[in-house]
């Protein structure tokens, strides 16, 4: 059963200084990373403008429910006292090599700060303060109202595509498909976006699923064979070097023993199993590295793909296969028929279908190595949103190898 929603603590720094704990109080949203109405009561609380910097702590051990603790900012000076209960540990102040920017204190206005002026530059000023969407260690975004409707600022890590570089690869063949990039910051770490009219496309109809895939082939048609710089290479015909972190014992481990067996035969094989996709004709291209529908937006008309910084150079299977986990079976088996006949249009004599068998388990493979990416690239404390992933991701490429 899904959890209704979490228990907040947070503690509260302001101008670089511990200020204390905050009595725990209870959000509607279980989902740990939407800080949207945890930052709303913290404001609420303290009189003040602030902002989530990172997750502390955890009773849970998926990323929803249960009790979290955040570290949280204030931006301005709190203009009331809430009652504070406890005094933190000042330990959760110490500064670590792999934090995000918008995860310190000061990182969050150095954030806001860039995006007012760049609004400014563009001509449509702020008109409002800006409102925390999400912070975790993925990223940061905040909605931006302006004179010209709203903006978005999104802040990724540096293990992922830079955002706006993606978006433009996809808006040069297909500009609609995508949002609009209003700015970048100079290393691409934090992309300014125009708003996506419409919502989110948790449950798309059948039009909407061919309208998009539809074009989103046409562009990686359009891309195959291109050089990509600047995009996480996740070709299958270099997954074979790549996979040895998922035989370390830090992540292998958990495994039994005929499953550590059945991995190593699976491994074994890539070089085969790269060669028979190879050979089904598809070429291996710009690929979104979350392409479920509710990554997708639409207001009945137009049709956008959102969150694009997950990018990289791969097997366009893999974003089927990803899509197709979240369609219900009969829009999924439509979804794939109109990828294959796309695909077979847009790369005669090619086999998709032989193509989708074979990279299946790899999908998984491919999931578990990014997985394990994120966990090498985030402090400790947000271990939890991703711990179990990779593991997961192992045995469902187990269980999907015979092909």
């Amino acid at each position: 059963m899904e959890p209704a929603g979490r228990r907040v603590r947070a503690i509260v720094v302001h101008g670089g200084s511990l200020l204390g704990a905050l009595p725990a109080f209870d959000v509607g949203s279980p989902w740990w990373a939407d800080v949207e109405p945890v930052a709303a009561e913290l404001d609420r609380c303290l009189g003040a403008r602030t902002a989530v910097l990172r997750m502390v702590a955890t009773t849970g051990r998926s990323p929803r429910g249960g009790e979290v603790t955040y570290l949280a900012e204030a931006l301005t000076p709190p203009t009331t006292n809430p009652g504070w209960d406890g005094s933190p540990d000042p330990g959760v102040l110490a500064p670590h090599g792999r934090r995000m920017r918008w995860a310190e204190p000061g990182g969050p206005a150095r954030v806001l700060d860039w995006a007012a002026g760049e609004l400014h530059a563009l001509g449509r000023p702020p008109t409002g303060p800006p409102v925390q969407v999400k912070s975790w260690n993925l990223s940061c975004l905040y909605r931006l109202p302006t004179a010209a409707g709203p903006a978005w600022i999104k802040c990724t890590p540096p293990f992922l595509a830079p955002e706006a570089l993606a978006i433009g690869r996809v808006a040069a063949y297909d500009p609609g498909l995508v949002p609009e990039v209003l700015a970048t910051t100079a290393d691409g770490g934090c992309t300014l976006l125009a708003d996506v009219p419409g919502t989110d496309c948790w449950q798309p109809d059948p039009a909407t699923v061919r309208e998009v895939l539809r074009r989103y082939v046409a562009v990686q048609v359009a891309l195959a064979g291109r050089e990509l710089p600047g995009l996480p290479d996740h070709r299958v015909t270099t997954l074979a070097s790549r996979v040895d972190r998922l035989l370390a014992p830090d992540v292998a481990a958990v495994l039994g023993a005929e499953e550590r067996h059945a991995l190593d035969r699976l491994v074994d094989d890539l070089p085969r199993r790269a060669a028979a996709i190879a050979a089904t004709g598809l070429p291996e291209t710009l690929v979104h590295g979350d392409f479920h529908p509710g990554n997708w937006r639409s207001d009945g008309h137009t049709r956008v793909v959102v969150d694009w910084c997950e990018t990289s150079y791969c097997h366009p299977a893999r974003n089927l296969l990803r899509l197709a986990e979240w369609l219900p079976a009969p829009l999924a088996a439509s979804a794939t028929e109109s990828w294959v006949a796309e695909w077979r249009a847009g790369v005669p004599g090619s086999d998709p279908a032989r193509a989708v068998e074979l990279v299946r388990p790899v999908q998984h493979l491919e999931a578990a190595l990014v997985y394990q990416g994120f966990l090498d690239g985030i402090e400790p404390d947000e271990r939890p949103y991703h711990d179990s992933d990779p593991v997961d991701e192992i045995r469902l490429a187990l269980a999907q190898r015979s092909a």
